[in-house]
């Protein structure tokens, strides 16, 4: 999170920065000009580069989920608050933020049904993240059901790490 801080700072200041361009050319005229005797000054209006910063998004920590379950273990609640607490610093440091829960299942089960469980899984992070302070207008929630998976093989271990919702925080 505090690379997030520092990296907005950075290219603020270089927004900031390429600003105050100095034009080379019209000094070296000027110099030229006051060497030859002459000293009438012109000012000219020079465009300023409107620069778009990127936006910068981060990971944060994955909640998992057991099989066919979209409700909170405890274990998932402490990392949905560290999660939010995060995000408060973010908001705090940064106006414009947006805030992604990504549901994800296993590839057991159909795609219609992963989709639906993918989507309880994010809303139900979402409604966490609404109770501990976050406003819902800065959370979005998207399921990509089994589309995207952490890990391919065909065992239980495996299985438990695509049940999970991943939440990511976008700032500019």
């Amino acid at each position: 999170m505090k690379n997030l801080l520092k990296v907005v700072l950075v290219l603020t200041l270089a927004a900031g920065l390429t600003a105050c361009k100095k034009n080379v050319k019209d000094d070296a005229n000027a110099d030229a000009a006051a060497l030859a005797g002459n000293t009438e000054m012109v000012l000219t209006e020079t465009d300023i580069a409107e620069i778009s910063v990127p936006t910068q998004e981060v990971s944060l920590g994955t909640v998992h989920f057991a099989l066919d379950k979209y409700n909170l273990s405890a274990d998932a609640r402490k990392i949905v608050e560290a999660n939010a607490q995060a995000i408060k610093t973010a908001a705090a440091a940064v106006s414009n933020y947006q805030v992604t829960v990504e549901g994800n299942c296993d590839d057991r089960g159909t795609t219609s049904y992963n989709i639906a469980l993918g989507q309880k899984r994010a809303d139900e992070v979402k409604a966490y993240y609404v109770r501990l302070g976050i406003p819902a207008d800065k959370i979005a929630t998207v399921s990509y059901g089994e589309e995207k998976p952490v890990c391919f093989e065909a065992n239980t271990t495996c299985w438990s790490k695509n049940r999970r919702a991943d939440t990511l925080l976008s700032a500019n």
